[in-house]
């Protein structure tokens, strides 16, 4: 594992998230988010490449970063990992325009994973147990009012996690397969939380 182009990719996603925060009454930096996916696959046995994607994977998506820069410093590989779990959004979509089109972004993210290759669908799992364990905080920190700071109605946002859990399930010997005993518990524990509010 080279520890310098680790550290690059930190440095860069810190660059391209600074000013960003997670959602929540006393929100943390954003970069905790793409720090602690890159941990979890450092942990889970992956490769140095998987691990920087995890570590960039949401900077085509949410910042001015793009992919010919982290292409130049990281190479192609990288880059493709990440642009299968990156969804293609517009910057002048209005809150409301997000809102309507919610289910079908998610809808084609699913297709697209289907034929993703295992590094970006290790990436997406670990992605997604990164957002359930985050949002589970939140819930319990600032209660069930936490959830009227998301686009997304929580029932559609919890089927759209067990249709992702279903897909990445299918997948034979992959570092992910660790974890989704995890993330399934904690959808549970989260649902059970749900329905008491």
């Amino acid at each position: 594992m080279n520890i310098e182009r680790l550290y690059k990719a930190i440095q860069l996603a810190a660059k391209a998230h600074e000013g960003q925060k997670r959602k929540g009454k006393n929100p943390a930096p954003y970069i905790t988010h793409p720090v602690f996916v890159g941990m979890e696959l450092l942990m889970l046995g992956c490769d140095e490449n998987t691990v920087i994607a995890g570590i960039l994977h949401d900077t085509l998506e949410d910042t001015h970063l793009n992919g010919d820069a982290i292409g130049r410093e990281f190479g192609d590989e990288v880059l493709n990992i990440i642009a299968f779990v990156t969804e293609s959004k517009d910057p002048n979509m209005t809150k409301e325009e997000k809102i309507k089109t919610w289910e079908a972004r998610k809808e084609a993210y699913l297709e697209r994973l289907k034929s993703a290759p295992a590094e970006s669908r290790v990436v997406a799992c670990v992605d997604m147990w990164a957002n359930i364990w985050a949002l589970n905080q939140t819930i319990k920190e600032d209660g069930a009012n936490a959830l009227n700071m998301f686009n997304v109605d929580m029932d559609k946002k919890l089927k759209h996690w067990h249709k992702e859990l279903y897909l990445l399930a299918e997948d034979k010997d992959s570092p992910h397969l660790k974890i989704l005993p995890d993330i399934k518990n904690m959808l549970m524990v989260m649902e059970k939380s749900l329905n008491k509010k």
